[in-house]
């Protein structure tokens, strides 16, 4: 074989396997969020540095019983910072809601925290469900110990918590939360290692 024809081999078997790789990508969902990065309609999401611990925080559930995010561990979680007078927030509710009946609860989960005001659950309960968002849990932190704690300064704050209770990334304002590649991303990094 020359020179020429060694050349044109080598490059039809490197475009050939581009090709391969690309119907894998596309077969695959383009796992690219193996890596932990947030896909591009998170837009407002960013990694966090160092990974650092969730903050010992506390919250109630519907029932007044105290929770904390402790008693999540093992799957990741998505806690949202929010109020019932804050317009992205409500905004966002429903997608949160379709987000979290399209996830595996036992790797990853939507915990929904109302913070900065004194409604009682059964109130928040008739909300959620006015904006379409019934089924999210309610969880109620009347002490701002989640605004607090996770040094939020604006609403609607999400953070990303992985199953050892490390912050991932956190989103300071709305996002389309049910978005498939949100779906594909939060079940490609909750997936067990195989």
């Amino acid at each position: 074989m020359n020179s020429r024809t060694r050349a044109i081999a080598i490059l039809a078997a490197g475009l050939g396997a581009a090709a391969v790789g690309a119907v894998l990508y596309g077969m695959m969902g383009g796992n690219v969020h193996a890596n932990g990065t947030p896909p591009a309609v998170l837009d407002k999401m960013k990694l966090s540095a160092g990974s650092p611990a969730a903050p010992p925080i506390a919250f109630k559930d519907a029932a007044g019983k105290e929770l904390k995010l402790a008693d999540f561990h093992g799957r990741y979680m998505l806690v949202n910072l929010w109020a019932t007078w804050c317009g992205p927030c409500i905004n966002e509710l429903p997608e949160l809601a379709k987000l979290q009946s399209q996830l595996p609860q036992d790797r990853v989960t939507v915990v929904p925290v109302d913070v900065l005001e004194r409604l009682d659950a059964e109130k928040l309960g008739e909300f959620l469900k006015m904006h379409d968002a019934a089924g999210l849990p309610v969880f109620i932190d009347a002490e701002r110990a989640t605004q607090r704690g996770f040094v939020a300064n604006e609403l609607p704050l999400t953070v990303l918590i992985d199953a050892d209770g490390h912050e991932v990334a956190r989103a300071a304002g709305g996002q389309k939360w049910a978005d498939p590649a949100v779906v594909a991303y939060l079940k490609a990094i909750s997936a067990p290692a195989n």
